[in-house]
C-alpha cells in the first residue's frame, strides 16, 4: 500500500499540531518492491510475496512479544488493522504507528518484538502508484516459531547489525533478539502486524481470492501478544475505541452485500496479470483496480465506507450518507440498493480533543445489487444524486468474492 505525502490518497485529515497525515497512510503502503531474494523473473514480487517461512522451525501457537515495536514516547498515534487508503481498497491487514516526529527521517528506533529469524527483506525504491523513484524504504519479516511471523514495513533505514548480514540474491536467515534495533522510522508511519499461520480468519467467504497475499487470512489481534502494561500503553495511542480494539478486516457474509468484492475476470486480490509483479502503467491503475469493499469505518464503525479500485480511473474511498442501509442486512431480496456517497473523512484527534465534521454534500451515487453465486452488480455515477439515477446502464460491472 507508497508513503510520501500524497493528499489525493488521503483517508484521514491532517489537524495542526497532531501530524496524523493519512495521506502518508494512503501514500506509504502501495509501492513497488525490489525483492532482495532469488526469484524467478516471472514470479510476483509486489502482490504475491511467497510464503518463505523456515521449514526447520520449532514450536507452534502464540508467542509472547516481550518488546513493543517502538518506544511509546516516540509514538503519537496508532491506527489498527481495517483502515482504507487509496490503493488499499480492501481493509488493511496491518497497523500504523505514527511517530511523534513527522518531519525527520530516521527519527525513532524500531525493535524486534521477540526472538526470531529475519526471513525476508525488501527495499522499496519506486512508487507503484506513480512509477516515480523514491528513497529506499524497507520491509522485514521475522519468524518467531512455525506459526508466528511479525512484520515491519516503511522502515526508513536498517540498523547496521541487520544490514551487514543481508545477502543480495538469496533468502534470509538472520537471527535477532527481542529488543534488538532493526532499523529506524520518521516522517511517516511504521507498518506492523502479527500473522498467525496456525489460525485463519473466518470472515472471508472465499479465502482463495487472497492467495496473492497468503498472510492476509492469518492476520491476528496484534495487542493480545503483549503483556497488560504494554498493551495498555499502545491502546492509549489507538484511535479506535470500539471493540475489537485491534480492528477487523474480514467482514464478508455469504449472501450479503458487506465485505470485499473483486471484478469478475481480475483474479481476485491478485488483479489482472498485466498489473501484477509491480507493473505500473502510470495512470493510477494497478492490481487493485478491480477491488471493491463496503465495510465499517476503522475508527468509527457506525459509519459505512465504500472503497473503489477504479472510480473515474483512480482508487478512491467514500462514506455512505448518514441513514444509508447497513450492508450486513442487504441480500438478493433487496434488489437494487442506492448509496449516496459523501467525502471520506475519518475522525482524527485535534489539539482540543474534537473531531473533524463530516461533509454531508453528496459526491456521487453507487448502485449495488446482490446476485446469486456470491456475485454482485455495481455501477457508480460520479457527480449525481439519488434522484438523478434511474437504474443500471450497460456500464455496470459484475463482482465476485
Amino acid at each position: 500500500m507508497n508513503h510520501s505525502t500524497n493528499n489525493n490518497q488521503s483517508g484521514f485529515a491532517h489537524l495542526g499540531l497532531i501530524a496524523i497525515i493519512i495521506a502518508v497512510l494512503g501514500a506509504v503502503g502501495f509501492v513497488g518492491f525490489r525483492v532482495v531474494k532469488k526469484q524467478d523473473k516471472n514470479q510476483s514480487s509486489t502482490n504475491s510475496i511467497v510464503d518463505n517461512r523456515l521449514k526447520d522451525c520449532k514450536g507452534t501457537g502464540p508467542v509472547a512479544m516481550t518488546h513493543m515495536p517502538m518506544d511509546m514516547k516516540d509514538v503519537q498515534t496508532v491506527i489498527p488493522i481495517g483502515a482504507l487508503a487509496g490503493a488499499h481498497v480492501t481493509p488493511i491487514d496491518h497497523l500504523y504507528f505514527y511517530p511523534t516526529d513527522m518531519q525527520n527521517r530516521d527519527a525513532a528506533p524500531v525493535y524486534a518484538m521477540a526472538d526470531g529469524t529475519i526471513i525476508s527483506y525488501q527495499e522499496r525504491t519506486q512508487s507503484v502508484d506513480t512509477g516515480k523513484a523514491q528513497k529506499g524504504e524497507y520491509r522485514i519479516e521475522i519468524q518467531h516459531n512455525c506459526d508466528i511471523v511479525s512484520y515491519f514495513d516503511l522502515l526508513t533505514s536498517l540498523d547496521e547489525s541487520v544490514k551487514s548480514q543481508l545477502r543480495e540474491g538469496s533468502g534470509q536467515n538472520i537471527p535477532v533478539k527481542a529488543g534488538q534495533e532493526i532499523g529506524r522510522v520518521g516522517a511517516q508511519s511504521l507498518d506492523t502486524a502479527i500473522y498467525n499461520y496456525g489460525m485463519k480468519l473466518e470472515g472471508f467467504v472465499n479465502p482463495k481470492s487472497y492467495e496473492a497475499e497468503p498472510w492476509k487470512i492469518h492476520t491476528d489481534d496484534f495487542f493480545k501478544y503483549f503483556n497488560e502494561d504494554q498493551r495498555s500503553q499502545m491502546l492509549a495511542k489507538n484511535l479506535r475505541k470500539a471493540e475489537p480494539r485491534a480492528g477487523k478486516i474480514d467482514y464478508d457474509i455469504a449472501g450479503k452485500l458487506i465485505g470485499n468484492w473483486f471484478e469478475v475476470g481480475t483474479n481476485g486480490y491478485a488483479g489482472p496479470k498485466e498489473s501484477q509483479n509491480g507493473r505500473n502503467s502510470g495512470d493510477g491503475r494497478g492490481y487493485w483496480s478491480g477491488h471493491f469493499s463496503i465495510a465499517p469505518d476503522v475508527i468509527d464503525p457506525t459509519i459505512t465506507n465504500l472503497s473503489f479500485g477504479n472510480y473515474q480511473g483512480q482508487a478512491k474511498q467514500f462514506s455512505a450518507k448518514d441513514g444509508s442501509k447497513d450492508p450486513a442486512n442487504i441480500s438478493k431480496s433487496d434488489g437494487i440498493v442506492t448509496y449516496e456517497l459523501v467525502n471520506f473523512t475519518n475522525p482524527s484527534p485535534s489539539p482540543t480533543g474534537g473531531v473533524m465534521m463530516r461533509d454531508p454534500s453528496v459526491q456521487g451515487v453507487a448502485l449495488l445489487e446482490v446476485l446469486d453465486n456470491n456475485q454482485m452488480k455495481l455501477e457508480v455515477f460520479p457527480g449525481k444524486t439519488a434522484t438523478q439515477v434511474n437504474g443500471f446502464t450497460n456500464a455496470a460491472k459484475t463482482y465476485e468474492r
